[in-house]
C-alpha cells in the first residue's frame, strides 16, 4: 500500500481502495490481521477514514472483527462460494431473462455497457473484479429495480475477498473478457428469456469452477 497523498475522492473511500487492493491482490491474505493504527500509518492519514474503510468492509463481509480494535481478512471456504453463487443463480439468471423479455432501450443498454467495458483497464485485481462485477450488474441495472441492485451489490461485494480475481489478472490468458461476456450481451439481445436464463446460469456455473482451476495455482 501506499501514502494517500490527495484527495479527489474522501479519505475514507481513498482508505477503502487501498485496503481493497491489499485484499484482492492477497497483499493482505486471509487471516491477515487489520489493524487501525498501523493502517492509519501506512496510508498516512488519521484513524478516522481507516475505521469508516473498515467499517464498510465489516459490512461487506470481507473481513470480520478480530479483537483489540483491529479485524481479520476473511477467508471464503468452498462452501461459501457454494453460497454466494447459489445466490447469484437466484439473481443474475432472472434478471438477463427479464432483459430478453423487455428488449429495447433494457437490452441497448447491457450492450453499450459491454462495449464500454470490453476497452476498460484491467491492470489489477481491483480493476478486474470492478469491469466483471459491472457486466453483470449492468443486466441488473437495467430492470430499474433497487431492491435487486442492493442484493445483487451485497453477494459482489463479499466475493472481493475471493482469490480469483489477482490469479486471473495472472494468468490472463486463459480468462477472455468479451468472449467469456458475449454471450451474456447476445442472449440480451435475443428476445428469448428461456434462452438468457441458460446462459446467465452456464455462465455463473462457469465462474464457481474458476475458483477451483486457480486455487490450485497460487499467485506469484
Amino acid at each position: 500500500m501506499k501514502k494517500i497523498e490527495f484527495a479527489r475522492e474522501t479519505l475514507a473511500d481513498a482508505a477503502y481502495a487501498q485496503i481493497a487492493e491489499g485484499i484482492l491482490t492477497h497483499d493482505l491474505g486471509p487471516g491477515a490481521r487489520l489493524l487501525m493504527d498501523d493502517l492509519a500509518a501506512r496510508l498516512g492519514i488519521s484513524r478516522t477514514p481507516v475505521r469508516e474503510a473498515l467499517h464498510r468492509l465489516e459490512m461487506e463481509r470481507v473481513i470480520e472483527p478480530g479483537g483489540r480494535r483491529g479485524y481479520i481478512v476473511r477467508e471464503l471456504t468452498d462452501a461459501e462460494l457454494d453460497k454466494q453463487y447459489a445466490a447469484r443463480g437466484a439473481i443474475e439468471p432472472f434478471a438477463l431473462a427479464e432483459v430478453a423479455r423487455r428488449g429495447g432501450a433494457a437490452a441497448k443498454y447491457v450492450r453499450s455497457t459491454f462495449e464500454e467495458l470490453v476497452s476498460a483497464p484491467q491492470t489489477t485485481a481491483m480493476e478486474v473484479f470492478l469491469v466483471n462485477k459491472a457486466i453483470h450488474r449492468c443486466t441488473v441495472e437495467a430492470l430499474d429495480n433497487e431492491y435487486l441492485l442492493s442484493m445483487f451489490d451485497v453477494i459482489w461485494q463479499t466475493a472481493m475477498a475471493a482469490h480469483v480475481w489477482a490469479d486471473i489478472l495472472e494468468s490472463r490468458s486463459s480468462v477472455d473478457f468479451p468472449e467469456m461476456h458475449r454471450p451474456i450481451v447476445e442472449a440480451a439481445e435475443s428476445g428469448d428469456p428461456e434462452l438468457a436464463s441458460k446462459v446467465a446460469r452456464e455462465h455463473i456455473l462457469a465462474g464457481r469452477g474458476l475458483h477451483s482451476i486457480h486455487s490450485a495455482q497460487p499467485v506469484v
